[in-house]
């Protein structure tokens, strides 16, 4: 398996790769084996393109004016955009053997009035919002499998336009009680055009290879040939995506309902039901001719959560707790369909558990702060495309199956400690530890890619100036060089299976500089 820089794991599964069993390298029987494990995640004998260049920018003007002593108009108006550019040699091999790039360009407006204000001697407060949002952009997709053989060209243009209005009214029924009832509508336009290629005519050559005589010459390709083969564009016979700009319109109303009670003037006792969503769109990246554009749908979650926030001991000590629960409707994962990722909806799914958080003054320039939290999250229904069998390399999708990227358990405790040096200023020391349990790299849950259990500290120590115009500060992250998958990729149709690490133990420096 290909990992950030070396080929760790792979004679896990050596006959997946064409290596020899005898671990001779004279009997290795693929261009792409047992040479390239460096077994050092930091090198790779990788040689293809490698960088990340972004260009970024834009601007903003805010603007308010007061309509009344309780009415306040405000007006946000921003431009952005931004020019991106990065590829990797993703096989850690000097083959060109699954080489990435991906150029993109996007640019986006958005206007949003905003009106706030009170009423009723400030029992009520409220906000009413107009938004309007729209971007464009387009995308190259560029990927190379086994030197060549396979050219994955994906130019990609989109273009969204979105229209919200929302409302939100916080009442104060009593001086304990509260309410708030709020609630956005969405609605969004889409078009999207792909023009995805395989620019070496795989397809045509092996099917001229298994004798079909419709492809018996391809130079030129036949449009007989091309029907063959599935590719829906007379005219372009190497373009996977049917042609024409496709459109999608989607609507959303999104509610919310909270109550809050205060038993006492330090605790707050509260409980929210809300809905929200996230808007569809289309597969940018075809692993075979489609007479369609593939989409995916919106995603859709319910979610009830209840909790109290409370500040005891003369503000020495404050604990927040709450529990939540989330139910999805079509949530969206990325999903590996032969040589390509795609987003796709999995099915439903549901998340439940507690967050629990404290932060206390223990003693004079001691404080303490902590947190935990439990998630269950699991699918309670998989779509039958969605589906991923159990298999010796993939826990697999189904029903009951865990979420990837979403821990059981992660624990969080910092002390921060600040001392007078009797006039000569003040020195800082602050660490902290977080425990995150094991959790899914991948959506199919690959094996080689689970992140295990985990605890990383990072620690600092401040020195400020008496005039408090100046501090300085030395610190560490990661300080036990703890390393882990955080992100990969099974590219099995491909090849390799490959993730990336975090970062190592660093140590940096800082000064600051009041004017």
């Amino acid at each position: 398996a290909a990992r950030r820089g070396g080929l760790t794991g792979l004679f896990d599964h050596p006959a997946l790769f064409g290596v020899n069993a005898d671990a001779n390298p004279d009997n290795n029987r693929l261009p792409y084996d047992g040479r390239f494990i460096t077994k050092d995640i930091d090198t790779s004998y990788a040689n293809g393109n490698n960088f990340n260049k972004l260009k970024q920018g834009g601007a903003a003007l805010t603007l308010e004016y007061d309509l009344s002593r309780n009415a306040t108009l405000k007006s946000i108006t921003a431009y952005r955009q931004l020019r991106w550019k990065v590829a990797m040699d993703l096989d850690g091999s000097p083959l060109n053997f699954l080489n990435t790039s991906f150029p993109m360009f996007q640019k986006q407006f958005s206007e949003e009035l905003q009106l706030t204000g009170n009423a009723l001697d400030d029992r009520v407060k409220y906000v009413l919002g107009a938004y309007y949002f729209t971007e464009s952009g387009n995308m190259r997709d560029f990927v190379t499998f086994a030197e060549g053989l396979l050219q994955v060209d994906g130019p990609n243009n989109l273009a969204t336009r979105n229209f919200a209005f929302y409302g939100q009214v916080d009442y104060k029924v009593t001086e304990r009680l509260g309410l708030t009832l709020g609630g956005r509508y969405t609605r969004e336009n889409k078009e999207f055009e792909g023009f995805q290629s395989d620019l070496n005519g795989l397809n045509y050559k092996l099917a001229q290879a298994f004798g079909n005589p419709d492809c018996a010459s391809l130079d030129p390709i036949s449009d007989r040939c091309r029907i063959d083969n599935g590719f829906p564009n007379p005219g372009q016979p190497l373009r996977y995506y049917i042609a024409g700009v496709q459109k999608q319109t989607f609507s959303n109303f999104s509610p919310k309902v909270g109550l809050q009670y205060h038993p006492g003037d330090d605790v707050m006792i509260f409980a929210n039901w809300s809905r929200g969503y996230k808007t569809g769109g289309w597969t940018t990246r075809l692993s075979a001719p489609l007479p369609y554009a593939p989409t995916f749908g919106p995603e859709k979650a319910e979610t009830w959560e209840a909790g109290v926030k409370s500040t005891l001991l003369a503000r020495r000590l404050q604990i927040n707790a709450a529990s939540f629960l989330t139910n999805y409707k079509g949530i969206q994962l990325n999903f590996q369909q032969g040589v390509s990722p795609v987003i796709q909806n999995a099915g439903d799914a549901r998340i439940k558990g507690f967050e629990l958080e404290m932060t206390a003054l223990a003693a004079r320039g001691l404080s303490l702060t902590g947190s935990v939290g439990y998630t269950d999250a699991y699918y309670t229904n998989v779509l039958a495309g969605a589906a991923v069998a159990p298999s010796a390399l993939q826990v697999g999708v189904f029903k009951g199956a865990t979420l990837p990227k979403t821990p059981k358990w992660k624990l969080n405790f910092g002390p921060r400690y600040e001392a007078e040096l009797g006039g000569h200023g003040t020195i800082v020391l602050l660490g902290d530890v977080t425990y995150t349990s094991a959790v899914k790299n991948d959506t199919e849950g690959t094996y080689l890619l689970m992140r295990p259990a985990n605890a990383l500290i990072n620690a600092s120590v401040t020195y400020k100036a008496p005039s408090g115009n100046w501090d300085v500060t030395l610190g560490g992250t990661n300080l036990t060089d703890k390393r882990l998958i955080v992100t990969g990729q099974a590219q099995l149709a491909g090849g390799p299976i490959f993730g990336t690490y975090n970062r190592p133990a660093e140590w940096y420096a800082r000064l600051g500089v009041k004017f």
